[in-house]
């Protein structure tokens, strides 16, 4: 029973925590998503990995980054490419205030960007208008179609061929026929500097031409001159009327006929009646090689004669001779007077009387007064 007592005093210390630095990436900042790092992958209490169990994690999200409670990483979607960092702090559980603190780094890329070169036409040159695509159809941002509203689109137009902001195509009026490029640059939104350039191709075809075939006529082969018609008022340009300045025209004179430059068509004077064709053919000022070929058909025919009756007399005749007048002088031929060597005479003598081949009349010698007729 001999005793004494006393206190023994400990003093226990929390255990070494040690939160380290963290680097992730690149990671694609369209996605996001898991930065596929655990933030407690390199961190130390009492000198090993720590046990998830034995720390809590606490952070504030910082920009598009996110230290999670079980220690993963996130980045959020549509961020732009860059370098961001996030605090966090791990504290014991068994001692809450045996904490430690550490950045994470993470490396943010833009999407991969591409555009795809695009095939357009045939188009119509004269029309020109929309090339019927949209160059962003076929083109991807980080491998899907890209959404228009991602992007934006600058091109320089070249020769006839416009990319415009939208994405459509247009072709200017009145293109020769050829095949025609442009480029043109897509660019990302969230990152102005994530480009790609492709190259639009376009095939211009001309306008379909028709030269129609025309029929004129009758016309007057003495007087003949413009037959009335012009060639280019029933032909087509891309399915309209012709219109003159836009067309060449060219014919081989055949005959009488002639196609003159105009479109009008001359007969030559003192033709004879009958029927004529000639060719001729139009070609399109901007397409000199798109032409097409046709016939004009021109009925002829003889000019209006007229012979008129003559009387002559008193003619004595016992002598006989010359009557006195030319049965010409008052005939007609295309309604004037006619000219002797444009017509040949004919005339079967009756009694007394002869018309001669010159006109003149001759009574026969010794002819019985009376009137006598031929």
């Amino acid at each position: 029973d001999n005793c004494s007592t006393a206190t023994v005093t400990v003093t226990v210390v929390a255990a070494p925590i040690k939160a380290v630095n963290d680097v992730a990436g690149p990671i694609n900042g369209i996605v996001g998503g898991d930065a596929g790092i655990n933030v407690l992958d390199n961190d130390l209490l009492n000198g090993v990995k720590v046990t998830p169990s034995d720390v809590k994690i606490t952070s504030t999200p910082n920009g598009p980054l996110t230290v999670n409670t079980d220690g993963t990483v996130t980045v959020a979607e549509n961020t732009k490419a860059g370098e961001y960092t996030v605090d966090y702090t791990i504290c014991e559980v068994l001692n809450a205030d045996n904490c430690s603190t550490a950045t994470v780094t993470v490396t943010v890329v833009a999407a991969p960007i591409k555009a795809v070169n695009d095939v357009a036409g045939p188009i119509n040159g004269i029309v020109g208008g929309d090339a019927g695509i949209n160059v962003l159809d076929n083109d991807l941002l980080n491998g899907v179609k890209v959404t228009p509203s991602d992007v934006t689109i600058t091109s320089t137009p070249s020769g006839p061929l416009t990319v415009n902001t939208d994405g459509t195509v247009t072709v200017a009026e009145n293109t020769k026929a050829g095949e025609y490029t442009v480029d043109y640059t897509i660019c990302e939104v969230l990152n102005a500097d994530n480009c790609s350039t492709a190259t639009v191709t376009v095939t211009v075809v001309a306008a379909p031409i028709k030269a129609v075939n025309d029929v004129a006529g009758p016309i007057n082969g003495t007087t003949g001159g413009d037959a009335g018609i012009n060639v280019l008022d029933n032909d087509l340009l891309n399915g309209v009327k012709v219109v003159a300045s836009d067309v060449k025209i060219t014919s081989t004179p055949n005959g009488p006929l002639t196609v003159n430059t105009d479109g009008t068509v001359t007969v030559a004077e003192n033709t004879k009646a009958g029927t004529y064709t000639v060719d001729y053919t139009i070609c399109e000022v901007l397409n000199p090689n798109n032409c097409d070929t046709a016939t004009v058909t021109v009925t002829v025919v003889a000019a209006p004669i007229k012979a008129v009756n003559d009387v002559a007399g008193p003619i004595n005749g016992i002598v006989g001779g010359d009557a006195g007048i030319n049965v010409l002088d008052n005939d007609l031929l295309n309604g004037v007077k006619v000219v002797a060597s444009d017509v040949t005479i004919t005339s079967t003598p009756n009694g007394p009387l002869t018309v001669n081949t010159d006109g003149t009349v001759t009574v026969a010698e010794n002819t019985k007064a009376g009137e006598y007729t031929v």
